[in-house]
């Protein structure tokens, strides 16, 4: 009889244990959406919130988070900067964005810690003020925000930036002024002139470059590629850093892009086709000149997953960013010429 208590103490313990563990999984992370629930579900997901005003702007975010009840788990933070004419009011980032496909459960399932939080920052562009040197301070309030308020689940060695276009050059503006963020960077179709000194201090940060061969903005062959000799050259873990250049720019789906200086669409559904396959009319290389090739579920995730830096989050970095007066001069006259691009984008409808 005492034999058979012992054993029935042991099963007790046993389904306790395995009741907890479950409870303590069902209070975890939370259940991400499946794709198949379709991108307007998807945006749905994320939150909006707005940044202490900085460098004269205070401005608003929308986050998609991992996190669930009781959920411990240290994420990774995604940060996606939009292209010109894609933040007129607030959420209009979100809206005009196929980047929440990041918080479906297929994306976020590939992450290591299981999950990732998806930050979607908006340049105030209802006031005609666009990404650009004018915004690094007050992008950075937006990240110093998001992490005071998400800090307990954020990883901060697992933080990403990258942009599209405008969104693209912005990302080398806070790659320069605060490299010590980010652990990586993905730069996509960015505009704008970054010399070998911005790079140079960026050097600890794994960068993956996206562009077109025959982008109608940015000239492959005199900025793009001496750009990315640049980071061949002074980059401290070149293995790490990734170009990819298309040759022709196809949406996830199979259909042509509008053209071939919009590539935001090419992340996706983390550097793959709708169906899995591998994209084509592209090459990729790493920044020892190797061919890699991305079979799918390995993409930009798998990169994120592998790289990492060293900040802490106690707010060590400097505070000492300053726009130089022709840096000033150049950001009024292309803030004059972006405005004069967005009046005419909005009057056509674009």
């Amino acid at each position: 009889m005492k034999t058979f208590k012992k054993i029935l103490a042991v099963v007790m313990v046993i389904c306790l244990c395995t009741a907890t563990f479950a409870l303590g999984a069902s209070a975890g992370r939370k259940t991400a959406l499946p794709t198949s629930a379709g991108i307007e579900a998807l945006r749905d997901e994320f939150v909006t919130d707005v940044a202490p005003k900085a460098g004269g702007y205070e401005l608003d975010y929308s986050y998609y988070s991992p996190v669930g009840s009781n959920d411990s788990t240290k994420y990774p933070v995604v940060i996606f900067l939009h292209g010109i004419g894609h933040a007129d009011y607030i959420d209009a980032q979100v809206d005009d964005s196929d980047m929440p496909y990041w918080a479906s459960k297929e994306l976020q399932g590939r992450f290591t810690a299981g999950g990732a939080f998806i930050l979607l920052p908006r340049a105030p562009e209802d006031k005609l003020v666009y990404w650009s040197t004018s915004l690094v301070e007050s992008l950075r309030s937006v990240i110093d925000d998001f992490l005071a308020k998400n800090g307990k689940n954020v990883d901060t060695t697992k933080i990403f930036i990258g942009g599209s276009s405008a969104g693209g050059e912005m990302v080398w503006n806070m790659l320069s002024a605060y490299p010590e963020y980010f652990a990586g960077a993905f730069p996509i179709a960015g505009t704008g002139t970054v010399s070998a000194g911005d790079v140079q201090k960026c050097k600890d940060v794994a960068i993956w470059m996206i562009s077109s061969i025959k982008d109608p903005v940015i000239n492959y062959a005199l900025i793009t590629k001496p750009l990315w000799n640049n980071v061949c050259e002074y980059n401290a873990h070149p293995e790490n850093c990734r170009l990819s250049s298309f040759s022709n720019v196809t949406e996830p789906a199979g259909n042509s892009a509008s053209d071939n200086h919009h590539m935001a669409k090419v992340v996706t559904y983390d550097m793959h086709m709708l169906d899995g396959s591998t994209y084509p009319d592209v090459t990729h290389e790493d920044g020892n000149g190797n061919e890699l090739s991305l079979v799918s579920p390995n993409g930009m995730i798998q990169w994120m997953n592998s790289v990492s830096s060293d900040f802490d989050g106690n707010g060590e970095i400097a505070d000492d960013f300053e726009v130089s007066l022709p840096a000033e001069i150049l950001n009024y006259i292309r803030n004059l010429i972006l405005k004069i691009v967005n009046i005419f984008q909005r009057i056509l409808g674009l």
